[in-house]
């Protein structure tokens, strides 16, 4: 089975050669790496294109018209999308990761022996760890089913399906809605851990809350669904702020009517799926 991996870059000259080795140096080899330089101002395009020449299965790619805003979402996948559009080889298998990951030398095998045994597994991945005081400690997401967006890995009927990825703020919440929609499975393995160079987000997280506030707006939650998702993000970062800044954001697409990214029919399954969560999680509670 062939697998593809497309790896955006932006200022990952430190980083995405130690990245690569973890990739080259898999139990289950990765037939083909695609690199796509995303407006960088270091050194990055050198080092990927040094990589490219070094190794016959990495191919290097500069975006010569790459966003110059960082852009949630919108500019990575557009990055992404451009690798995409150089690939000759037929995959089984296709990853999004970032450049600045140190994956198991097992990641790959585990992953394809869990496609292996379950027909219906449209997305996978192991957690995420990054360093906190000089110690590797795996991140707390607020769904522990959620593969994050540096560490995306589809099948190819799965990501043939959802149409691939869309260049939104959002995908990476999109991309599992979809694949629920068409009835796929998505498990985050907890026994396979990625180290993580760079902490998280540097880039996006002063408007952290306000582009959360956009994206339920944008995938069709009701008003209650925002106050929903408003108030956990408040409670896991015991401030106010959050929500305030969330439910903002939403409202603001509410009133000036921002398109969004999902048609009606697959917003009612996103709400039904959201509503049906929250009553098991009442349940849970209940019992308690």
């Amino acid at each position: 089975m062939k697998i593809l991996i497309i790896i955006p870059v932006f200022n990952e000259e430190n980083n995405i050669e130690k990245c690569i080795d973890s990739i080259l140096h898999q139990t289950y080899k990765v037939s083909n790496i695609i690199l796509v330089n995303d407006g960088s101002t270091d050194k990055t395009l050198e080092k990927i294109n040094f990589l490219s020449k070094k190794y016959k299965n990495v191919k290097s790619y500069d975006l010569k018209n790459s966003l110059s805003k960082p852009l949630p979402g919108k500019k990575i996948i557009k990055a992404f999308n451009y690798g995409l559009s150089k690939n000759k080889l037929k995959y089984d298998f296709i990853g999004k990761f970032d450049g600045d990951l140190i994956l198991p030398k097992n990641y790959f095998e585990i992953l394809i022996n869990e496609f292996k045994i379950n027909n219906k597994l449209g997305l996978a991945s192991g957690v995420i760890a990054s360093m906190v005081n000089e110690k590797w400690l795996i991140e707390n997401m607020y769904d522990k089913d959620h593969v994050r967006g540096g560490i995306k890995f589809y099948s190819r009927e799965a990501f043939k399906e959802i149409n691939g990825l869309k260049e939104s703020i959002g995908w990476d919440t999109l991309d599992e809605m979809q694949l629920k929609y068409f009835r796929y499975e998505i498990k985050v393995f907890k026994n396979i851990i990625t180290k993580q160079i760079r902490k998280t987000g540097d880039r996006y997280m002063k408007k952290k809350y306000l582009n959360q506030g956009k994206v339920m707006y944008l995938l069709g939650y009701d008003v209650f669904l925002a106050l929903v998702g408003s108030i956990k993000f408040s409670l896991k970062e015991r401030s106010l702020m959050p929500f305030l800044k969330s439910i903002f954001s939403y409202f603001y697409c509410l009133v000036t009517n921002e398109k969004k990214i999902v048609n009606d029919k697959l917003a009612n399954f996103i709400k039904n799926f959201r509503y049906k969560r929250i009553k098991e999680k009442l349940a849970l509670i209940s019992k308690i």
